[in-house]
């Protein structure tokens, strides 16, 4: 196991680099919207101290579910869903609100989960009472008959338990996919909100036109008929306040994560989307704002860093060098450049913006969450660590978990 660089020998690798590489570096972090941790960004002699930790308020409310992303595709482990598995007979039985499975194409990183219905179909008929949702459908990518169908057969298999995010897909290579959808790659977005109109229309019953490959069109209603009168949609909204805008219009909840944005960027977002909620006749306060966070919680904070730096650094590496040759930034940087960006992004991840540690340490991140009106933490357990550690942390993810249904005082325990 990696020990953990100390404060001075992350300022030291900082201090060797070149004006230009310390350039370079910084605009990589700005386009990841990953800031050096106040004791990193000051001196070696003059270190800021840690923000003290926040406790849970009486009135706090947070609903808590999993989410699964990151799971390698590419082993041969006879296994390799045992984890999901295990994890969502877990979270039925303590009463998580939800089980999150993605659409991921091509990669190793996430290349367990090429399709949700498919997995939420698995889960299924091995849940009793959790909800089941895509984190998310790759909308420009399917047809919505087939979306409408596919999770159709997962409600009913569920007892009225599936829901949907919505996505409009970032990865150019997934568009392989569909090469001849209607909008392409530059129109995924309005594809997507289109999309999801037609999928409702089809979940309620009605006929859409659908054209035959001869060109003529043939009315179709889709089967089998569900057993909810309305899917439940999240739309997945990263950095554009138009997405979160455009879900409140149609009264869609969103999902989210705290990367990519400040905690108060977020909450100006989640402001905007109650806004127009509001103005698109839906009740402002009864949409569903979800964010993603890393998790895994232990008995102590120093055991936790431990076993979680070596993992989540890979992780964090392996989704940057994802996304390099479309946003740029990372791919620029030299290896000690990288290795100083990881090492900063780790501090501010295991600091502010993961569920990482013990539960006491947990409250202060989910409280800020509170604060910018966050209503469902999905944490995110499946980063790198072995199953058997995952498993090991969800009776402490639980114990924070029903710290936020409780109405009672926090202890100074």
């Amino acid at each position: 196991m990696s020990e953990r660089p100390s404060v001075t020998d992350l300022n030291r690798r900082l201090a060797a680099l070149s004006p230009e590489r310390r350039a370079a570096l910084e605009q990589a972090m700005r386009a990841r919207a990953v800031s050096l941790p106040p004791e990193l960004a000051a001196s070696p002699t003059r270190a800021t101290a840690a923000r003290p930790g926040r406790r849970r308020r009486p009135t706090s409310r947070m609903a808590f579910s999993l989410f699964f992303f990151s799971g390698d595709g590419s082993t041969r482990d006879g296994e390799k869903y045992r984890l999901l598995l295990d994890c969502a007979r877990f979270a039925d039985e303590r009463g998580f609100a939800a089980v999150w499975v993605p659409e991921r194409h091509f990669v190793d990183f996430g290349g367990l989960y090429p399709n949700p219905s498919l997995l939420a179909a698995a889960l299924a008929v091995t849940t009793r009472r959790v909800q089941l949702r895509a984190g998310s459908v790759v909308l420009p990518l399917h047809h919505p008959v087939r979306v409408a169908e596919e999770w159709a057969v997962v409600d009913n298999l569920s007892g009225g338990r599936a829901a949907i995010s919505a996505a409009s897909g970032w990865h150019p290579d997934d568009f392989v996919l569909a090469p001849d959808g209607p909008a392409g790659y530059p129109g995924r977005k309005d594809a997507m909100f289109a999309a999801i109109e037609t999928i409702q229309r089809l979940w309620a019953g009605e006929t859409i036109d659908v054209s035959r490959p001869d060109g003529s069109v043939r009315a179709v209603r889709t089967l089998p008929r569900p057993l909810q009168p309305e899917l439940p949609v999240w739309v997945s909204a990263a950095g554009s306040v138009e997405t979160f805008e455009r879900a409140g219009a149609i009264g869609a909840n969103v999902l989210t994560g705290v990367i990519g944005h400040r905690l108060s960027e977020l909450g100006e977002k989640i402001t905007a989307y109650r806004a127009a909620r509001a103005a698109g006749g839906h009740d402002p306060a009864a949409g569903t704002v979800t964010a993603m966070v890393h998790t895994f919680l232990g008995p102590s904070d120093t055991e936790v860093r431990a076993l979680v730096r070596e993992p989540l650094i890979d992780y964090l590496g392996t989704f940057l060098r994802q996304h390099q040759g479309i946003e740029g930034g990372f791919g620029a940087l030299d290896d000690d450049a990288r290795a100083a960006m990881l090492d900063a992004t780790f501090e501010r991840y295991f600091q502010s913006l993961a569920l990482l540690g013990t539960p006491d340490k947990c409250e202060a991140l989910v409280e800020d969450l509170v604060d910018v009106g966050v209503d469902e933490i999905a944490c995110l357990v499946d980063f790198g660590l072995s199953p058997d550690t995952v498993r090991d942390g969800l009776d402490h993810l639980d114990d924070l978990r029903n710290r936020y249904q409780s109405s009672e005082e926090p202890t100074d325990d």
